[in-house]
């Protein structure tokens, strides 16, 4: 089986970004095959793209290499503020940089490559291992202080794809960044969650799963969700049970609650945004 390499960033396809590190790595793989997961995560969005991760990954097949490259602060300065040397120039001289990492992760099954900002938590298992990635034999010879994902991040997945293994990228890093993720809480029959993901057709996913609702209400009961001012009767099935233009909610493929508007975007004509608080309790009568 060729190797298999994905692609997740915030570069758009406006610009040159992903063709440029798609040839980075077949000039080192050329039997690499590069799927694109998506390059539409909303700029610096690291919440998002960790969202989509954890969402895609599961669906691939083992050994599949994972590039994530959304890196609000690539670029940055060392840990001493007072110097002039970036993270860039340590990496260069096989030191590795002072402040935030490129990373690998080895999971048990899977590899992803990325920087140390928590874009990576849902690869962060009991089993993985994580790897800091500055060896310059696996890296391009001039390494921007804009562009890690053409310099560093497509080499190493690159060398990976060919059979490298992930502990030749460098020092283990015992504590990689992790991102809290906000729970759904409940209290008796009330559920309060919030919204974490919005997607391009405005259907507001929420962090509340399938599991805490089974656990909090029964099949009989009557469901009552409201967002904002916004009140939502029950949970539908499928999209087609409600009238057009008119807003619901449903169980979605990632097994979360999902607030929607049939062929229309849910999160404009309820002015939804990512965090606003979600509830769920029985209706009353």
């Amino acid at each position: 089986m060729r190797p298999l390499i994905t692609l997740t960033t915030d570069f758009g396809l406006d610009d040159p970004f992903v063709g440029i590190m798609k040839g980075v790595i077949l000039n080192i793989e050329p039997e690499a095959h590069i799927i694109d997961i998506t390059h539409n995560i909303d700029p610096q969005n690291i919440f998002q793209a960790s969202q989509v991760l954890n969402a895609t990954y599961p669906w691939y097949p083992r050994k599949t290499i994972h590039i994530v490259v959304v890196d609000p602060g690539v670029g940055g300065p060392a840990l001493n503020k007072s110097s002039k040397t970036s993270n860039l120039s340590l990496i260069a001289k096989g030191r590795g940089p002072i402040g935030k990492r490129p990373i690998v992760v080895q999971s048990q099954f899977q590899t992803f490559i990325g920087p140390d900002n928590g874009v990576l938590t849902p690869a962060l298992g009991p089993k993985s291992r994580t790897y800091e990635l500055n060896n310059p034999k696996y890296f391009l010879k001039n390494i921007s202080n804009t562009f890690h994902g053409r310099d560093l991040f497509a080499p190493a997945a690159a060398w990976i794809a060919t059979g490298i293994s992930a502990s030749k990228m460098g020092p283990r890093v015992i504590k990689p960044t992790r991102l809290e993720l906000p729970k759904a809480t409940k209290k008796g029959k009330n559920i309060k969650g919030e919204i974490l993901y919005i997607d391009r057709f405005g259907n507001a996913t929420t962090n509340i799963s399938a599991e805490l609702m089974s656990e909090t209400f029964a099949s009989s009961d009557t469901i009552e969700l409201k967002v904002g001012k916004n009140k939502i009767d029950g949970l539908v099935t499928g999209y087609y049970q409600v009238n057009l233009e008119q807003v619901g909610a449903i169980l979605n493929s990632w097994n979360q609650v999902e607030i929607f508007c049939r062929e229309n975007s849910a999160e404009k004509k309820l002015k939804l945004k990512t965090g606003q608080t979600v509830t769920l309790k029985i209706k009353s009568t």
